[in-house]
């Protein structure tokens, strides 16, 4: 039993081994998966605060891995099938590459020694690259095997995505091409990225990025807009 069981796996409705685990238990398997996790991430440089880990690379750019239980559900009715599921009692395994030039610029205001996944500007989750889609685990009352499936992972295919992100000019070369989010953003990150060590071309991609930006008028192009008058490329 090995890391493709998840492809296999089968979510039912609630094995005998979940009914053992009662609420109160959750966050206890769970600082033990995590316990584990960060046993085999300590050694190759990554520093934990809360359940979320960090490696700070060259060039300012840190590797960020995060464990987000889901939430409790509130009131009767929360679930809703197909739009709003109950993952309370689940947990998903958090990727992203945070930019820190990038991120001091876009929060002046900001100083961090730690990083969260929702300050990346590359994220992705670790169950999605393993299967395809958005997986979260189940908090059971043995999860053994459900740690080893996520080390596992994190070595090979976590550790494969980070490889094409641990540099500026591997970020400038790759983002937004598969296995990473091609979202319209990305060609701005990219330009502010370039623009931070060379004005000239990074103001030309700049440039290519605001006139790419449909419709005309929109709010995000206006931005854009108001964006390059403070760093003082003609558009």
């Amino acid at each position: 039993m090995g890391l493709l069981d998840i492809f296999k796996r089968q979510d039912k409705s609630k094995s005998k081994t979940e009914q053992s685990v009662t609420p109160t238990d959750f966050k206890t398997q769970l600082d033990i998966i995590e316990k584990d996790i960060y046993a085999k991430l300590k050694p190759v440089g990554f520093k934990k605060n809360g359940r979320t880990f960090n490696r700070r690379l060259d060039d300012g750019i840190i590797q960020v891995i995060n464990l987000q239980s889901g939430r409790y559900p509130i009131g009767q009715g929360y679930e809703i099938p197909g739009l709003r599921e109950n993952l309370y009692g689940k947990f998903v395994v958090n990727l992203g590459v945070c930019i820190e030039s990038l991120y001091k610029f876009q929060s002046p205001t900001e100083n961090k020694k730690y990083y969260k996944e929702y300050d990346c500007q590359i994220r992705d989750r670790l169950g999605t690259l393993l299967t395809g889609q958005d997986y979260w685990w189940t908090i059971t009352d043995d999860n053994n095997k459900i740690t080893q499936e996520i080390i596992e992972g994190i070595e090979t295919i976590a550790f494969k995505w980070f490889s094409g992100l641990e540099t500026k000019e591997k970020i400038i070369s790759n983002n937004g091409h598969l296995p990473y989010d091609a979202t319209p953003r990305v060609k701005l990150d990219i330009a502010l990225i370039v623009w931070f060590d060379d004005k000239a071309k990074g103001s030309e991609l700049f440039k290519d990025y605001y006139h790419s930006i449909q419709p005309a008028k929109s709010s995000h192009k206006a931005y854009v807009r108001d964006l390059a008058k403070e760093l003082e490329i003609e558009l």
